[in-house]
């Protein structure tokens, strides 16, 4: 074979990824405050930027229930997203075109906030993983969280709990309380809090002191029947009142001395040594508030600073006579400025966008609760909005929303699509393992409901679920089988 080398020309197509387009997609997937910092970083490259006084967060607003009539909620860099159009500021920018995101491979641009920012959205999407926050406690509890609950209305519930938790680790609430708020029984709130009791460290959201002591010490295995009635004596304890434990406990005082000993080497406030006290949840990026004509969905102004443009500075530099390197530098970053402050615009268009389109989608669980938790995938949402998937998941990804049930993660909205025979339409993943897990509640003791039985009784809701698909809701719920719940009856009964 002979080789040789010849020129040819050839016409071809290639994708070009400018440094603006992959700035314009890494603000989408900013949270208020990683975006603060990032203007700031702009801030001090850039002569020409300047960061302005943080608004107030009632400014660019977003009708939830699809209100016209809110007239006060528009402004120049913000319009009413009821019937949103885009500014005439973005008319040569780049990201104003629908179909960008399928310009060029994702891949290359994509900058998620962690590990698991960039997978695939699949069912229940666990969004507490990606909440952007302070390096520190909460993030440790975040990952469990992560670990341990794939449930979202459970996450839900658990982010009331750590919103409860007091500088000691302790919650500062009773149950029941977190439960009103929540929206869910006092069962579902006790089966979340004895999750959250395992986690790391040991001790941390105990109801009180002695909750958390015993915590510790089924940690460790010394956990008796002795144990017990002293931690259920604390008081007596603190007033030294050794003899009186002894015969409670049916001892001896030496006995008691030693199992103080052990007590002391406890933690009593685990909340102290992680620092709770100077640590703040990361603050909301949405606001949902409800007005008298329906819901009303904000920017949270309060954190997020407003780009200014020196006009003045720009207008002397312009004039002033300078060599061709300082004019080429003076000019792009000036036109650098200019675009960057229109992508923000763009990004606060699109996030409030998006925002008040979920918010739409589930007016029911803000006004009803949990249980109303309505399927919802990001297809649904990018029909809705004109958008593609790919920027509604860039946008929801790690995003916090404040709303009168609580804060929680944007992408907890979320939740699989299940067909169902009901006239109420289709049911979420989540509304559904609800059904599970309140079906095994009020099962007979001693005679617990078998996943085949489970399967039927749903169906006569009008929903058609595998046996499979029961037995790995409950595995998700760390509800045991039927025959493991037979031998904890068994074993109840002994007792």
């Amino acid at each position: 074979m002979q080789l040789s080398q010849s020129v040819k020309l050839k016409q071809k197509q290639s994708l070009v990824m400018t440094p603006q387009l992959q700035q314009a997609i890494k603000l989408l997937q900013l949270s208020n405050l990683e975006l603060s910092q990032h203007l700031q970083e702009q801030v001090d490259e850039n002569p020409f930027l300047e960061l302005g006084e943080t608004e107030d967060s009632g400014q660019p607003t977003a009708d939830g229930s699809a209100d016209k009539s809110a007239d006060n909620a528009a402004s120049a860099d913000a319009p009413d997203l009821s019937n949103l159009k885009e500014s005439a500021a973005l008319a040569e920018d780049p990201t104003e075109h629908s179909d960008f995101e399928n310009r060029f491979d994702q891949s290359i641009v994509d900058a998620p906030r962690n590990s698991t920012a960039n997978a695939p959205f699949e069912g229940d999407y666990d969004a507490i993983s990606n909440v952007s926050s302070t390096e520190g406690f909460y993030p440790g509890l975040f990952r469990q969280l992560n670990l341990a609950m794939d449930d979202p209305k459970q996450r839900l519930i658990a982010g009331h709990f750590v919103n409860a938790l007091e500088p000691s680790g302790w919650i500062g609430m009773p149950v029941e309380d977190v439960a009103d708020a929540s929206g869910c029984s006092l069962d579902e709130a006790e089966d979340v809090l004895a999750v959250l009791q395992t986690f790391e460290p040991t001790g941390l959201f105990a109801r009180n002191l002695e909750d958390c002591l015993r915590l510790q010490l089924i940690e460790r295995g010394a956990m008796t029947d002795a144990f017990s009635i002293l931690l259920e004596n604390l008081d007596l304890l603190g007033r030294g009142e050794v003899k009186r434990l002894a015969r409670l406990i049916k001892s001896t005082p030496d006995d008691v001395m030693e199992m103080l000993a052990i007590i002391r080497t406890l933690n009593p406030k685990p909340g102290e040594f992680l620092g709770i006290d100077h640590l703040e949840m990361p603050s909301p990026d949405v606001i949902v508030k409800r007005r008298s004509d329906g819901w009303a969905v904000e920017l949270n102004r309060s954190t997020l600073p407003a780009m200014v443009i020196n006009e003045d500075y720009a207008a002397m530099v312009t004039a002033k006579k300078m060599d061709d390197e300082a004019q080429n530098y003076s000019a792009n970053a000036l036109n650098n400025a200019r675009w960057l402050k229109r992508a923000v615009e763009q990004r606060n268009s699109t996030t409030l966008k998006i925002s008040a389109e979920i918010i739409h989608q589930q007016t029911d669980f803000l006004e009803k609760g949990l249980d109303y938790l309505k399927p919802l995938s990001l297809r649904d949402v990018a029909q809705a909005v004109g958008m593609h998937e790919s920027t509604v998941s860039r946008v929801t990804t790690g995003l916090l929303i404040s709303t009168p049930r609580g804060g929680m993660p944007l992408k907890s909205f979320f939740s699989v699509n299940i067909a169902s025979r009901a006239p109420s339409g289709d049911a979420s993943a989540a509304a559904v393992r609800n059904m599970v897990k309140r079906l095994i509640s009020q099962e007979t003791p001693g005679k617990p409901l078998s996943d085949e039985a489970i399967c039927k009784m749903i169906a006569d809701e009008g929903i058609d679920l595998a046996r499979r698909t029961v037995a790995k809701y409950r595995e998700m719920m760390n509800i045991p089988s039927s025959s493991q719940r037979r031998m904890q009856a068994r074993l109840a009964n002994i007792r």
